[in-house]
């Protein structure tokens, strides 16, 4: 399975290297991958996920995190479990806290990134 994905970011990175045209900036190996991993982060795997609804207490965009009190979660594979608490996180871009608040009441999902539970998405309820 691993070496099947590597294979597929390999094809990926191949293409996009051979894919420049004049007068666009190239992109090198790393920032495809970033940009690969933010994808995935995002589309990936439903059962490795977790979504909520909150109330936001604080946003740093300086550090690309939000601080606010979580429900109980369970991602469907099991991989993230944790209790209701008061948490910091962080985002997976700073783009995603565009027009995000402290008081606002938000719907989250959050997911492991490169270690870590992180923001995926974020957006307000009205």
């Amino acid at each position: 399975m691993k070496r099947a994905v590597l294979s597929i970011m390999l094809l990926v990175l191949g293409a996009a290297g051979s894919g420049a045209r004049a007068g666009e900036p190239s992109t090198d190996g790393f920032e495809w991958l970033s940009r690969l991993e933010r994808l995935q982060a995002e589309r990936g795997d439903p059962a490795r996920h977790v979504h909520f609804d909150a109330r936001v207490e604080s946003v740093d965009r300086g550090s690309g995190t939000v601080t606010m009190v979580h429900p109980e979660m369970r991602s469907g594979d099991g991989f993230i479990v944790m209790p209701r608490m008061h948490m910091t996180f962080h985002a997976i871009a700073f783009s995603k806290l565009r027009g995000i608040e402290a008081g606002d009441a938000v719907h989250t999902v959050v997911g492991r990134h490169k270690g870590a539970i992180m923001i995926t998405q974020i957006r307000k309820l009205r």
